[in-house]
C-alpha cells in the first residue's frame, strides 16, 4: 500500500433516487446500489480500492507525471 493515500475520512455520500453517490474532492468515485430490488453493491472508480473498511486512492499515476527536475539540460545541475 505505499502508493496509496486513505481518503476515508475525506469521502462525500449523496443519496440519489437507488443509489448512494461518493465524493472525494467533488469528484464522483463510486456509487452503492440502494435498492431493494438488487444486491447492495460498491462500484469504485479505477482509481480507487476499498480494503479493510476503508477506501484507498492509488498514486502511482500522480507520482509518474511528476516532473525530475525543476530545470533540464543543467551543468552539473547548475544553471
Amino acid at each position: 500500500m505505499k502508493n496509496m493515500m486513505n481518503v476515508t475520512e475525506q469521502i462525500r455520500a449523496v443519496v440519489k433516487d437507488d443509489q448512494i453517490e461518493l465524493f472525494f474532492n467533488d469528484e464522483k468515485i463510486g456509487t452503492i446500489s440502494i435498492s431493494p430490488d438488487e444486491q447492495k453493491k460498491l462500484e469504485l472508480h479505477q482509481d480507487y480500492v476499498m480494503e479493510n473498511g476503508k477506501i484507498f486512492k492509488f498514486m502511482e499515476h500522480l507520482l509518474a507525471d511528476h516532473p525530475k527536475a525543476y530545470v533540464e539540460d543543467c551543468d552539473l545541475g547548475w544553471c
